[in-house]
């Protein structure tokens, strides 16, 4: 493919892949393979009709080699935010970045080349110096290893900047393709005078609609993408490019996936206790039978309860007496009776929640967790020779700008919350020096940016619910995995490492 085809594409694949995580990387003939997300871009610059796609072929990354290895590496982890062809040649440039806690970020670069039977792949740091390059002596040859240490990158001599040379009528028409390339003159203004009319309003490859997308080919959602004359391709509307979800929307889909599992779960449970009527009539047939010690498992009784009085198999622990056994199937039928009816009702609200969010969205998200904050009944458990329910989280809940706060009540709920409940990327706020709740802010992953307004809204938080009563005070903040609990101490008492601490106010 040619340049102005790069040039087209790059934007497109822009919009598709920034911000997503690197997860996997490839080596291929003259570029890579990347898994960014669910989606899998290919950039192999020499590749007809199309030097940039999106490709379904997951066996790519079974077999990595050494050097693939190496690159992913360095590159896992980090988030696109870039894709371009800087320069007018057959040159993609990608960008990746991370933001750490301490708001550092990490700057990494690659640059993919073909020229003529040859390309090269290179991999700048922030300085634009090289710390790791391959080539290729051929299009049919295997990558090999080059060793530039350090060697500052530089375009070849002959490119230009390519925001400089797509308004050069005379040097746009040579980055056509060969068989692109108009072969008579009129052809030739006709192009050249579309390009002017698009130049004056726009970039021709950034063209918004209801402007058409330009040469040489229509981008559209499929791959790879279709090669089509010049003349046509002027008369094709761009095709729509999806946005990436906002962070309010990914706190939609993240709480629709919390419900749908839920309740899920609940109807697990349903399925594990059987109806309260069928432990009373096993404890009716024991309790009709002369109370005797068991002496072997299963016993066959007589169901009085029926007319016709079926013949039933019970299963009994042998040593203990029939009336005993009878006993126990009735408190089964109890907690049969209890469990059945808070499961339902709690399935019953998370149904009705569920179609909330799927109706109105995020005008329901924020009463999601302040109405239903309790995990579906996971069974009962013997604690201290008693059946009870298992503890259930009822922490306080704020979203703001799209992120949800928690803290706890008490020293209990504050424990639970950072070790239980909290995520290892969630940032963790408490009052310094003084007894207070634990607050959480949710990240949906670890390069997840945060707001400052958020940070201060966290930490006036756990300002407010602390001891002080001073009108400000210093909060310390780090990751939840930076946080752990005190050796020799009780619920809630914690110690933590690589802080930050910020000076607030409270609300007045």
């Amino acid at each position: 493919m040619d340049t102005l085809q790069l040039a087209a594409a790059a934007p497109f694949f822009q919009q598709q892949l920034a911000g997503q995580n690197v997860q996997k990387i490839a080596l291929a003939t003259g570029g890579i393979y990347l898994q960014a997300g669910r989606q899998i871009l290919a950039c192999i610059v020499q590749r007809a009709p199309l030097g940039l796609w999106l490709t379904t072929e997951s066996t790519i990354f079974q077999e990595a080699a050494a050097p693939s290895q190496q690159l992913q590496q360095r590159l896992k982890g980090f988030v696109i935010s870039n894709i371009s062809v800087p320069w007018a040649d057959r040159i993609v440039r990608l960008d990746f970045s991370r933001i750490h806690i301490s708001k550092r970020v990490d700057r990494w670069s690659l640059i993919a080349e073909c020229f003529g039977g040859r390309g090269n792949l290179a991999l700048l740091d922030a300085e634009e110096k090289i710390r790791w390059a391959m080539r290729w002596d051929s299009l049919d040859a295997p990558a090999a290893p080059r060793f530039l240490p350090g060697i500052r990158y530089q375009a070849p001599a002959p490119a230009r900047q390519f925001v400089t040379a797509a308004v050069d009528s005379a040097l746009w028409l040579t980055l056509m393709a060969p068989r692109y390339r108009p072969a008579t003159l009129s052809a030739q203004n006709y192009l050249q005078e579309q390009w002017a009319a698009r130049n004056a309003t726009d970039s021709w490859w950034q063209s918004s609609p209801p402007h058409p997308m330009v040469y040489p080919l229509r981008l559209t959602d499929t791959s790879p993408m279709a090669e089509i004359s010049p003349e046509t391709a002027l008369q094709l509307p761009m095709a729509s490019v999806s946005q990436a979800p906002s962070i309010a929307e990914q706190i939609l889909s993240a709480e629709k996936k919390r419900l749908e599992q839920r309740i899920h779960k609940m109807r697990l449970d349903l399925q594990q206790w059987e109806a309260p009527e069928h432990y009373r009539t096993l404890a009716f047939a024991l309790f009709a039978l002369p109370d005797a010690i068991c002496r072997k498992s299963p016993i066959q009784a007589t169901d009085h309860t029926h007319q016709d009085g079926p013949v039933l198999e019970i299963t009994v622990t042998p040593g203990k007496t029939l009336h005993q056994q009878a006993q126990q199937y009735m408190q089964k039928a109890l907690k049969s009776q209890r469990a059945t009816q808070k499961i339902h009702q709690r399935l019953e609200d998370s149904e009705k929640m569920l179609d909330a969010l799927n109706t109105k969205g995020v005008e329901a998200l924020s009463r999601a967790r302040e109405l239903y904050p309790k995990p579906p009944i996971q069974g009962l458990r013997k604690t201290s020779g008693r059946f009870s329910q298992p503890p259930t989280e009822s922490f306080h809940e704020a979203l703001v700008a799209g992120f949800s706060i928690l803290w706890g009540n008490n020293a209990r709920e504050n424990d639970r919350l950072t070790f239980r409940h909290a995520k290892p990327w969630d940032l963790w706020f408490h009052v310094q020096d003084l007894s207070g709740s634990h607050v959480v802010l949710r990240r949906s992953h670890a390069q997840l940016a945060v707001p400052e307004t958020v940070i201060a809204t966290a930490a006036r938080l756990a300002l407010q619910h602390s001891q002080s009563r001073a009108l400000s005070a210093e909060v310390d903040w780090t990751e939840i995995r930076h946080v752990q609990r005190k050796p020799g101490g009780g619920p809630g008492q914690v110690i933590y490492r690589h802080f930050q601490t910020i000076r607030i106010r409270r609300d007045t």
